[in-house]
């Protein structure tokens, strides 16, 4: 078995930080208003040293007390200079209802549990390396999450859909918002997969993810197969249309029981799929796990039907096999994909 420092670091060490680091995340929400709620105290003890003569930490002091409205420091009115007491009315007007803000959103960002569930999905996004980027919504997204789930793969899910995705992996946001699509690391992404409700919005965000990210491969689910040629133009290197790919597995099934690669039948319990794999270094046919069948070597572009357990694998060819997508991550540590 070869040690895959992506998975150890996707898996392993990922997951451990983002429990530490996902608090930061949460404050980092609060902190505009924290910042403004400093300036507030700050002018308020720029006042008091400047009329009150008072120390800077003594200043500090009556500057939190103006803004909390406590009132344990109250210099006598009637000696209060007029700028002074211009500038004070001024702040605590701007200050009490922004400290009044800054509780509320501080303690309902803290207590809601889908907060630290987005900070700790956001927090993982951008610091996972070689994953796949789902951004969308609906079935199909859905589909294609638990399908990932059970072949292990490393994912992050990008969705506007509140009620129906959940998890550490996915971040509520808007998709096409470039800055959420680089909270899902876009940038150290192996691929994306983009499937939203409507055509015209997955477009949208397909320009942006290749705006971001140009070589990065991008698989597109639409609706509208006329569409497909814009989709390519914007950058998508394979265009799936759901009403053709339905329509092909229910004539497949219909004559042969075998559609594409998944095969359908009572008497057999897991997916059959047939996978694509570049042959990054030298190794023999009978390497490859038990399990999964060769089906062809590529070479200079020509399919080699005839080889035997001790033919010998060179770097850039590729090879066509069969078997269950679980096994497929063992292929790629063995031809070093």
């Amino acid at each position: 078995m070869f040690l895959n420092w992506t998975d150890v670091w996707n898996k392993v060490i990922v997951p451990t930080l983002e429990t530490f680091m996902a608090p930061y995340s949460i404050l980092r929400k609060v902190f505009p208003q924290v910042l403004l709620l400093g300036v507030a105290v700050y002018v308020n003890a720029v006042v008091f040293m400047t009329f009150q003569h008072l120390d800077l930490l003594s200043a500090i002091y009556a500057g939190v007390n103006v803004v909390t409205t406590v009132g344990l420091y109250a210099p006598p009115i009637s000696q209060m200079p007029s700028t002074e007491k211009v500038v004070l009315i001024l702040t605590i007007i701007f200050a009490v209802g922004l400290y009044t803000s800054i509780i509320q959103s501080l303690v309902s960002t803290v207590v809601r549990r889908d907060s630290w569930i987005d900070a700790r999905a956001r927090w993982r996004g951008s610091h996972m390396r070689q994953h796949t980027v789902l951004i969308g919504e609906g079935e199909v997204l859905k589909g294609a999450i638990r399908r990932l789930e059970i072949y292990g793969v490393d994912y992050v899910v990008l969705t506007d859909d509140k009620g129906n995705l959940k998890g550490d992996r996915v971040i509520v946001g808007n998709p096409k918002d470039e800055k959420d699509i680089l909270s899902t690391g876009i940038m150290e992404a192996k691929n994306a997969i983009i499937s939203m409700n409507n055509d015209m919005d997955s477009l949208l965000v397909t320009l942006k993810v290749q705006k971001l990210n140009p070589p990065l491969p991008v698989t597109c689910i639409v609706r509208d197969s006329s569409l497909v040629e814009e989709f390519k133009t914007a950058g998508a290197d394979m265009v799936i249309t759901s009403e053709d790919i339905l329509g092909r597995i229910t004539a497949s099934a219909a004559l042969s029981n075998n559609v594409s690669g998944l095969i359908f039948s009572s008497r057999i319990r897991d997916d059959i799929i047939i996978g694509f794999f570049q042959v990054s270094r030298e190794v023999k046919i009978g390497d490859l796990p038990q399990g999964i069948v060769p089906l062809a070597i590529v070479r200079e572009g020509s399919l080699d039907p005839f080889f035997s357990k001790d033919t010998t694998l060179r770097v850039g060819e590729s090879l066509v096999v069969i078997g269950n997508p679980s096994l497929f991550r063992k292929v790629k540590e063995v031809l070093g994909s």
